[in-house]
């Protein structure tokens, strides 16, 4: 766990880039921790996920994208 301190924090962003997935860096203000900053690993978007999320019915038909590009071209 690293300590920094706000100013250092706000000036520096790319102190958040460095971090390791699940280390964690604690910013303080006057000596005192104010908050703690976790890097977590990203979801990686799949199509069931991509399903899950998705708004409105799921009965209709699926949008292919491929053709409708080739329509315009034509």
């Amino acid at each position: 766990m690293k300590t920094v301190s706000v100013r250092e924090f706000y000036q520096n962003a790319s102190l958040v880039d460095g971090l390791t997935e699940g280390r964690q860096l604690v910013v303080t203000s006057k000596g005192q921790p104010k908050f703690i900053v976790t890097k977590s690993v990203r979801p990686r978007m799949t199509a069931a996920l991509a399903e899950q999320r998705a708004v409105g019915e799921s009965k209709r038909a699926a949008f292919d994208g491929t053709a409708f590009l080739k329509t315009l071209k034509k």
